[in-house]
């Protein structure tokens, strides 16, 4: 409280005036003397009114440091008068003790509180702290919430303790959600309209959340503009408690207003683009009921469509004005401006990859005119690189008609060590341990950046082991033709085998990208020259040999494959949209040379779509097909054939729930492999962390393969079902683990049975 006490001596100054000859403080402790003075205003040698006293007091009052100011005359001479400027300062915080609290944590409530030692406190402050933490608690359901701030007594320093005690009480649940003024919709279909405020059910919490409440409101708003009702408004709402005060009834009032529809659409100022092109752009037709949505997705259409021409600084704007009883016109007026072109093109960020790999992807050339469908799809093809965690771009303009383009990257590790692990009953354990690096220069093989692949394999097992090497060149010549190489030797076998099988050999690949049918196309040609050779036969396996190998007698192959493949996926590790669609083709023999002679076919598809939340429905199928080109089986090599089960790390194509290849034609115990091939997998994936990239997922799956063509039946699969999850990390590439549950096994009796295979695995994913 301020206190005005001015001695009745000088009341007569108000109407004259009194030289101040001397202006001493009294009262501070904390506060410097020097600064009392100055925001008084009282100055040693100049005439005052009693109106310079007053302005003093509250000059000083308002710095919010005391709880009393006074100024006395402590002598009056015939000269002037000797000033006492008398002061009560605010106690300052010692420390803040809060309790009570559980529901919250303290930091937020220290947030609200917001003090620190050694500040002034003043009874506002208190009541603001107070009040805080109510709305706080208001807002998170705690409606019922009590908050009790007191201090302690002043210690000889002036400071205090500020205690804060919280009764947080139990979280009101919304019993009842009514509402008034709906003539055209039920109560039910509008609490549908709530997304989080949801009256207390089997299902539902029932909690209340003021900030929650109020964006219900306004997507309540978006659905009756949606059906039309332009107009609608919430005009009140009622919160009322029960009489324990547990049970909250909300009743929303609304004013529906008219239903209007569309009705005639007119454009000015268009040059570019006739009225019959941007009529074409609309969402709506005359007569169909007023969408504020499909007005919106309009707007944007006629917008996009000057964006994608250069036009970036058009403007498009629309008037709707209404006729009649409910119909609504809209009038587009639109300010055309110029066409921009790119004038440079800028990267920034890129420490490791050479500009040049950038620039090659972009299909958005400087002095081209600037089109962002364009400008996405370069973004697009630099992020399928996986090189970069980030890219951003932004559009600067620089004069009239022209626009700098910068492009800002962020460089992540992109070298794997390529490890992958397994584990089987059959085979124990087998993996790879290697490396590959994917952003390698073969002219600077310590800095990289050149978009050039190198990669080492050595896989082994109990049973398996393999060494691979190889190089490509995605850009030969500065084109985009692909120039890959590889050499490879492996030793698979043992009593599960029945044999042991040496590989030896090589492969030469071409690719090159295609503009037809769309540029997402590619296409590979790869040469393959191996030699293969089986032995140390069981005499199990010598007596049954289901595929009539010969022992001891290498085999020549020589084939080549073509690829066809389209790839419009948005992203390299956590796809959200796109597919990857592809044909292999391979033939061996015949005009190759070799002993091998057969053709064989695979054909995948995957397809990801966005669900709800950010979860991806991500389905894969593949079909595969072989035989021999004279109709000989012993032409076909054993592993030319389709095998299939575990997580396919030795030999095979994986199918979770199950052990490595025991999925298919088995003879002696024997996997002999197939000659047709089905598979199809869906799974709901859903992001954990984006950086590195983790996911977790849900899959079902089913499968198998088929010893001739005629057996093949989609009736007769292998199924499973189970949860995964992936983690890329940097140099180390994929962590998968997975738990599937194999529906299909058979037990001794012949009975269909269940059982649970854990698949853990490095470097690749099913």
């Amino acid at each position: 409280m301020v206190i005005f006490a001015i001695v009745p001596s000088l009341m007569w100054a108000q109407s004259g005036s009194v030289r101040v000859l001397g202006l001493s403080v009294e009262g501070n402790s904390l506060v410097d003397e020097g600064l009392i003075r100055a925001n008084s205003g009282l100055v040693i040698g100049r005439l005052i009114t009693g109106d310079d006293i007053q302005q003093a007091i509250r000059q000083l009052w308002q710095l919010n440091l005391f709880s009393s100011v006074n100024i006395y005359i402590e002598e009056q001479v015939a000269d002037g008068a000797y000033f006492l400027v008398q002061v009560q300062e605010y106690p300052r915080i010692n420390k803040v003790v809060i309790d009570g609290h559980r529901k919250i944590k303290k930091e937020k409530i220290e947030e609200k509180i917001d003090l620190f030692p050694g500040q002034v406190i003043i009874p506002r402050k208190i009541f603001d702290i107070r009040r805080n933490l109510l709305d706080l608690y208001f807002d998170e359901g705690y409606t019922l919430a009590e908050v009790t701030c007191t201090t302690s007594d002043p210690d000889t320093a002036n400071r205090i303790d500020l205690l804060v005690d919280v009764n947080e009480g139990r979280k009101v649940k919304i019993r009842e959600i009514s509402f008034v003024g709906n003539n055209n919709f039920t109560d039910k279909k509008l609490r549908r309209r709530l997304k989080k405020t949801k009256q207390k059910s089997l299902f539902r919490s029932g909690e209340f959340d003021q900030t929650e409440y109020e964006e219900d409101q306004e997507l309540l708003i978006d659905f009756y503009r949606q059906q039309g009702y332009r107009d609608a408004q919430v005009i009140g709402d009622s919160l009322y408690y029960s009489e324990d005060r547990r049970r909250m009834f909300i009743t929303i009032m609304i004013d529906e207003g008219i239903q209007y529809v569309f009705g005639n659409v007119e454009f000015q100022g268009n040059i570019l683009f006739t009225d019959v092109e941007l009529r074409d752009q609309l969402a709506f037709e005359p007569g169909d009921v007023y969408s504020q949505k499909k007005y919106d997705a309009t707007l944007e259409k006629i917008g996009n469509l000057y964006y994608n021409k250069g036009y970036i600084y058009s403007q498009v704007n629309p008037t709707p004005v209404p006729v009649g009883e409910n119909q609504v016109n809209i009038s587009y007026e639109i300010t055309e401006g110029n066409e921009f072109k790119v004038r440079r093109i800028h990267f920034e960020g890129n420490t490791k990859t050479h500009e040049k790999v950038l620039r090659r992807e972009f299909v958005l050339y400087p002095g081209d005119t600037f089109d962002v469908s364009r400008l996405r799809r370069s973004i697009r093809e630099v992020t399928i690189l996986n090189y970069f965690a980030n890219i951003v771009p932004d559009v600067q303009r620089v004069n009239d008609r022209e626009v700098d383009l910068y492009v800002d990257i962020e460089e992540k590790s992109t070298d794997q060590a390529n490890l992958s692990a397994g584990y089987s009953e059959r085979d124990g354990f087998v993996g790879s341990v290697g490396f590959s690096l994917n952003n390698f220069s073969l002219a600077n093989p310590l800095r990289g950046g050149a978009g050039q692949q190198f990669s080492f394999d050595w896989n082994f097992g109990r049973v398996y082991r393999s060494f691979s090497i190889s190089f490509t060149e995605p850009w030969l010549f500065s084109t985009p033709t692909l120039l890959g190489v590889s050499f490879f030797d492996s030793r698979r076998g043992g009593q599960n085998y029945g044999f042991d099988e040496d590989v030896i050999g090589g492969t030469l690949r071409i690719g090159r990208r295609f503009r037809w049918p769309d540029d997402y196309f590619r296409g590979d040609w790869v040469y393959r020259l191996e030699q293969v050779e089986y032995s140390n036969f069981t005499e199990s396996f010598r007596a049954s040999n289901p595929r009539n190998l010969q022992e001891d007698e290498p085999r020549l192959s020589s084939s080549v494959t073509q690829i066809i493949t389209r790839d419009s996926r948005d992203n390299p590790e956590f796809p959200t949209v796109g597919s990857v669609n592809a044909y292999r083709v391979e033939v061996a023999g015949g005009p190759f040379g070799g002993n091998d002679q057969f053709h064989k076919h695979i054909l995948t598809s995957e397809w990801y779509n966005p669900v709800v939340w950010r979860l991806v429905l991500f389905a894969r199928t593949e079909l595969g097909l072989l035989d021999g080109l004279t109709g000989d089986a012993d032409e076909i090599p054993y592993i030319e054939h389709f095998f299939m089960g575990g997580s396919g790390l030795s030999l095979g194509t994986g199918l979770r729930g199950y052990d490595e290849r025991e999925v298919g034609p088995q003879i002696g115990g024997y996997a002999v492999g197939g000659k047709t091939l089905f598979k199809q997998t869906v799974e709901l994936r859903f992001p954990i962390v984006n950086n590195p990239t983790i996911y977790g997922l849900g899959f079902a799956e089913a499968g198998n393969t088929w010893a001739r063509f005629s057996e093949t039946s989609l009736f007769d699969l292998r199924r499973s079902a189970g949860l995964g999850i992936r983690l890329f990390m940097p140099f180390i590439g994929m962590i998968g683990l997975d738990y599937g549950y194999g529906f299909d096994y058979i037990d001794a009796r012949g009975q269909r049975v269940g059982e649970w295979v854990p698949h853990f695995q490095f470097g690749r994913g099913f």
